[in-house]
């Protein structure tokens, strides 16, 4: 069909476009800042990292997307999506171009969104959620279970990791690198997973890694770098990035690599998020990750994350660490669906690439008609439909039970 190579073409254009633009590479603080602050704090003479922007000017892409964008008109679901990624790319832009300026906080919530939203299908929003998760960590003390901690090296899971890696996608798998530059523990792409040198994981985090970076975000990558028509879901955009990261850590739920102290960490972000935005200093948030119990160097990356973009000492908030929470009840919510529909069959469209939940729905004729290609790569957990169908069909069943007439039966009982 004509209307294909037309969409085709477009696709492969936006996703050449879109190829330089980087978002959370402009945003990084260098490691000495992590050094200095922290070496100032252990003494108590607390001196603000430094920290500087390099001037990112992305206007010649983003002229050329404006262009792309006027080139067709958005009728039919392909179009839709087609559409708005390029719209997303060119967020990704403006976000891009207001790094350092009041703008950029309002920018981050248009596309990120804030702790206050309400969680959708739900009265309460993501700050009660968040609070509630916190609440119930304090709770746990299982005192009767005592874990050694073990502590692995990065050269250790990276040489682990290449293993798993190349049994799951047999050579064309993302390269394993440890690098001295990295802030957080480990960031991932399509083709590179990078792990911060000299330091140390636990069993958990090497799951976490595994199914989160590998088998969610490179997976996703990959299978969509496989599309003829709509090539964009080869393309990270910031509109999927709330699905993509719901899928990441349903991922680690499913599979059992979610502890409750990961989960804690997440709704602390949230948090913390919440109080940058309503005029908590760089200096408040790390104090309020160090009262939440994360050690130093825990609570100064947590506090990065939510002042990078901007500077130490001014108000500037990124709140991409709300679409974490959302994102992971958004696609449980979505799987739930599908098992209670008998429909599990359209969630093979998460794997498809970089994709939101809206899309899957606008989608599902597309991948029918075999417009969009099926995904070369599934994760182990997904493959496995029966124990899935078995977690999602007790999961509806539980959710009959309320926990306050719980409460109430077994203490009447003992």
């Amino acid at each position: 069909m004509e209307k294909l190579k037309k969409i085709a073409t477009i696709n492969q254009k936006a996703f050449e476009l879109s190829s330089g633009i980087k978002l959370l590479g402009n945003l990084s603080w260098p490691v000495e800042a992590e050094q200095e602050f922290l070496k100032s704090y252990k003494k108590g003479r607390v001196k603000l990292p430094k920290v500087e922007y390099k001037k990112v000017d992305y206007g010649d892409q983003r002229q050329a997307l404006s262009k792309l964008l006027k080139s067709f008109t958005a009728n039919d679901p392909i179009e839709k999506f087609t559409k708005k990624s390029i719209n997303s790319y060119m967020d990704a832009i403006d976000l891009n171009h207001s790094i350092g300026s009041k703008s950029f906080t309002e920018n981050s919530k248009k596309i990120f969104g804030a702790p206050g939203d309400l969680l959708p299908g739900s009265k309460s929003n993501i700050i009660e959620s968040a609070q509630q998760l916190v609440d119930l960590a304090a709770d746990f003390t299982p005192s009767f279970i005592k874990e050694p901690e073990v502590n692995i090296d990065a050269q250790d899971i990276k040489n682990y990791m290449e293993r798993r890696v190349e049994g799951a996608f047999h050579g064309a798998g993302p390269e394993i690198i440890i690098s001295d530059e990295l802030t957080a523990k480990a960031t991932a792409t399509a083709r590179t997973i990078r792990l911060r040198g000299g330091a140390h994981f636990t069993h958990y985090d090497f799951k976490q890694l595994f199914y989160h970076e590998v088998m969610t975000h490179s997976l996703t990558a990959l299978n969509g770098e496989q599309q003829t028509i709509l090539k964009c879901l080869g393309r990270s955009s910031l509109r999927t990035l709330k699905t993509q990261e719901g899928l990441a850590t349903f991922s680690e739920v499913i599979t059992g690599a979610m502890d409750i102290q990961r989960l804690k960490r997440l709704a602390l972000r949230i948090l913390a998020t919440d109080i940058a935005l309503n005029g908590a200093s760089f200096l408040d948030v790390f104090e309020f990750f160090l009262s939440k119990g994360q050690s130093q160097k825990e609570s100064y990356t947590a506090t990065y994350r939510i002042f990078r973009g901007g500077f130490p000492d001014k108000d500037i908030i990124f709140t991409k660490d709300c679409i974490y929470l959302e994102g992971l009840i958004n696609v449980h919510t979505l799987f739930r669906w599908a098992m209670k529909h008998n429909k599990l069959e359209v969630c093979h469209l998460l794997f498809c690439g970089k994709i939101s939940i809206s899309d899957v729905f606008e989608l599902e004729e597309a991948y029918n008609y075999q417009w969009i290609a099926p995904p070369k790569y599934l994760p182990g957990w997904f493959m496995k439909i029966e124990g899935l169908a078995g977690i999602l069909s007790f999961s509806l069943l539980a959710n009959l039970v309320r926990i306050d007439v719980a409460d109430e039966t077994f203490y009447k009982a003992s």
